[in-house]
């Protein structure tokens, strides 16, 4: 039996598994329900707070078989892909280590192509965005400004202030909140009961 991280075994799989952050994920479902999908999102706010978690949810519910869909099943194979970071039409990007205009070029190269089959969009996560270069940003704005067709942008940061307005105006954002002392505890106590772990 193969050995799996916590955090990646309970990270969140569905909007609603996503702790203490209901006023951005309701707001995200309700947007795909009634197919109002922005082309960029800002996911701003302290670690460990569901931003990450959120933006794959958002891929999985983009490209689920079912939808899009407000609840991505998480048993066909884009939602498995996704979960398990093996699918092609979903990118995740460190923008602390891929921060040049070099690694955005190839980032908007890539953007060119349609999604890969069974998938409706392409979805390109770039965590800790407030890392880019300027050069960086001024490569990304274009197509922030025109955006390919079927392309969805997620910048996830915790110092927005770091990101060019020119960047954030062109981009829907949503504010991270820290989690309540009751809501850390309750998953904690969760967690713990499912892995048979006294606390």
């Amino acid at each position: 039996m193969s050995y799996l991280v916590i955090a990646r075994k309970y990270r969140p799989g569905t909007f609603e598994a996503v702790l203490g952050q209901e006023h951005v994920t309701r707001t995200l479902a309700n947007s795909i329900k009634r197919d109002r999908i922005a082309h960029a999102y800002v996911f701003a706010g302290p670690r460990g707070v569901g931003k990450t978690s959120s933006a794959r949810v958002l891929a999985k519910a983009l490209n689920c078989e079912h939808g899009p869909t407000d609840s991505p099943c998480g048993e066909c194979a884009p939602c498995k892909d996704i979960a398990e970071g093996r699918c092609l039409a979903v990118r995740e990007i460190d923008g602390a280590s891929h921060n040049s205009v070099d690694n955005v070029r190839e980032l908007i190269d890539s953007f060119r192509s349609l999604p890969p089959p069974g998938c409706r969009y392409k979805v390109y996560i770039i965590d800790e965005v407030h890392m880019l270069s300027t050069s960086a940003f001024n490569a990304l704005l274009k197509s922030l400004e025109e955006p390919p067709p079927h392309t969805v942008f997620i910048l996830a940061t915790t110092e927005l202030h770091k990101i060019p307005e020119t960047v954030l105006s062109r981009c829907q954002r949503h504010d991270f909140r820290p989690m309540s002392i009751q809501a850390i505890e309750g998953n904690l106590r969760a967690v713990a009961e499912a892995e048979q772990i006294s606390i």
